[in-house]
């Protein structure tokens, strides 16, 4: 019988196929003594997506309830490992305290910019838009409960745009970066607000 993190990689490699390569990174050690037992994934850009996509495997095991638990994707336009990081921000918010778990519409504060001279130095955890509802639920029955992992997707946001989800609300940031066009895999990216 496979476990829910075989279960759920399975469902990372089906979502994705033959077009895209799929490597196991090492987790940061910082999220390695939070969340025991969490794999990271890099997948490259290919035909499904075009970005590199960077995956937690283990937050469903580590806090899931009734069943019930998130795992996490971030997109990028190049690989760098940089980018663990931000997954191990997200994962430690998540798995390291009972009342904190992320959901659509939570900020995860970075310890500095994503990447060198970004003005982003946030992540809003929110639907996986790039990818498709295909990505966002994997169902399976173990030992006789049905289960569910969501897939929600970490974006990397600024400071102003942080504070527009905290008094407008998600549905106003995300109508004002589709009103804008904004190209969220671009660490260069000035904010939208």
């Amino acid at each position: 019988m496979k476990t829910p993190s075989e279960l759920i990689g399975k469902h990372y490699t089906d979502y994705f196929g033959r077009s895209h390569t799929v490597f196991e990174m090492d987790p940061p050690s910082a999220v390695t003594d939070r969340v025991p037992g969490l794999r990271m994934l890099e997948v490259t850009a290919g035909k499904r997506v075009d970005v590199v996509s960077y995956l937690t495997l283990g937050c469903w095991e580590a806090v899931q309830s009734l069943g019930v638990g998130c795992e996490f994707v971030f997109a990028a336009r190049e690989p760098d490992v940089a980018h663990l990081g931000s997954l191990a921000a997200a994962a430690i918010a998540h798995c390291g305290h009972p009342d904190g778990r992320l959901d659509r519409g939570s900020v995860v504060q970075l310890d500095g910019p994503w990447l060198p001279g970004s003005e982003c130095d946030r992540l809003l955890v929110t639907l996986p838009y790039p990818y498709g509802p295909e990505l966002e639920h994997c169902r399976w029955k173990f030992r006789g409960q049905n289960n569910v992992a969501r897939v929600l997707w970490l974006m990397p946001i600024t400071a102003g745009e942080a504070a527009m989800v905290a008094l407008d609300g998600i549905e106003a940031l995300e109508a004002r970066f589709e009103e804008v066009g904004v190209n969220f895999a671009d660490p260069a990216r000035h904010s939208a607000v």
